[in-house]
């Protein structure tokens, strides 16, 4: 009977020790990803929907928590690129050979790029995640750049996230800091908060993140871009277009403050760093090219019932205003950067909404990065 009593109490013990360890363990030797590592997902797409989508969708993570291929064993021969940015670097309904990094990464691994930049091997990895803005960003390098023994470039594309959460928040004249959760920036990362309910252990991320390495499971998803379509529709049937907003100096202001920081950041984990301007879809639109458009809505789209969006007209004007921010500050601290508009024509062959790009922009992109990182090489 003492043996029936004691043994679940001990197994109990056992279990609250193992626990307690390991989130010791996490706080002292955890990391920062931005990404899981070695987590893999493959997603077919709503061919009635998104027909402008390819049909498969590869999005496959390294040991870095990087989107892209196995980070370089050898790093003296290698050249690595570290990509960081919102929605349009992130390239989520892209197939991981499409999306620019990679693009990036294949231009730059044929010989004569190799011979220019005298190493066996151009690795590219991207860290991009959709809706970050300039102040997330930032955080994102400050822990993850330690894990790094060598970074050659840092590509950043920001901007546009800062205005969207602008606009979503409905043009606030005062904006305090965006403390967003930790885990809306690091898929894993060794904080808490920790509990004693299954999603809350440690012990199960532990034992997620061995499952991962040891097994590279592969998740799938099936019917993607349907939120796209939703969302278009959402526009479509709008019954209020705002035309106008207050002076949008506080928005730009608090940018210009984050990318002074950011690339302060960037400077110290990379020997160079290159600012892809952040381009946008700017054309008189066709009846029938409207309904491909859905951004811009004063609420959180995906999230709220939103009835008034911004006139496309409005929103031009104000990234014209974040784009001279970058334009001014890289200037002013010596930072390369490189404007990416002509590179991807108003044309819905290189674009599928107003700020992300069909296969083949990311095409342009990757190859017109490519050639700013061989010039300066």
């Amino acid at each position: 009977m003492s043996w029936l009593v004691w043994t679940p109490a001990a197994v109990a013990v056992l279990a609250v020790a193992a626990e307690l360890a390991a989130r010791a363990w996490l706080r002292r030797s955890g990391r920062y990803y931005v990404w899981p590592p070695f987590a893999r997902l493959h997603m077919t797409t709503d061919r009635e929907a998104v027909p402008e989508l390819e049909p498969v969708i590869r999005i496959e993570f390294n040991r870095d928590g990087e989107r892209g291929g196995p980070p370089p064993e050898d790093a003296q021969a290698t050249y690595r690129v570290l990509v960081a940015g919102g929605s349009v670097a992130e390239c989520w309904f892209l197939d991981q050979a499409s999306a620019w990094p990679q693009v990036i990464e294949r231009s730059l691994n044929s010989a004569p790029a190799l011979a220019r930049l005298g190493v066996a091997r151009v690795h590219v990895g991207n860290i991009g995640r959709s809706l970050v803005a300039c102040e997330h960003v930032d955080r994102m390098l400050e822990r993850v750049l330690p894990r790094y023994n060598r970074l050659d470039t840092i590509v950043l594309m920001v901007g546009a996230s800062d205005l969207v959460h602008w606009l979503e928040k409905g043009t606030p004249a005062r904006i305090d800091r965006d403390d967003i959760p930790l885990d809306a920036l690091f898929s894993q990362h060794p904080e808490g908060p920790f509990g004693w309910t299954p999603h809350t252990l440690a012990l199960r991320r532990v034992a997620s993140a061995a499952v991962r390495r040891l097994f590279r499971p592969v998740g799938r998803r099936r019917n993607v871009g349907r939120r796209i379509s939703r969302a278009r529709d959402a526009r479509n049937r709008a019954t209020e277009t705002i035309g106008q907003v207050p002076d949008p100096s506080p928005m730009l202001d608090r940018f210009e403050s984050h990318l002074r920081s950011l690339l302060a950041t960037a400077r110290k984990g990379a020997k160079r760093v290159l600012v892809a301007r952040q381009p946008w879809l700017e054309k008189e639109f066709t009846p029938e090219e409207e309904k491909r458009l859905w951004m811009f809505g004063a609420g959180r789209i995906h999230a709220d019932r939103v009835h008034a969006y911004y006139a496309h007209e409005l929103v031009w004007g104000l990234m014209r205003q974040v784009d001279e921010r970058v334009v001014r500050v890289t200037r002013e601290l010596g930072v390369e950067a490189i404007d990416l508009m002509p590179v991807v024509p108003p044309t819905f062959d290189l674009w599928y909404d107003e700020m992300h790009h069909t296969a083949e922009g990311c095409g342009r992109i990757g190859a017109a990065l490519a050639r700013a990182i061989l010039d300066g090489a």
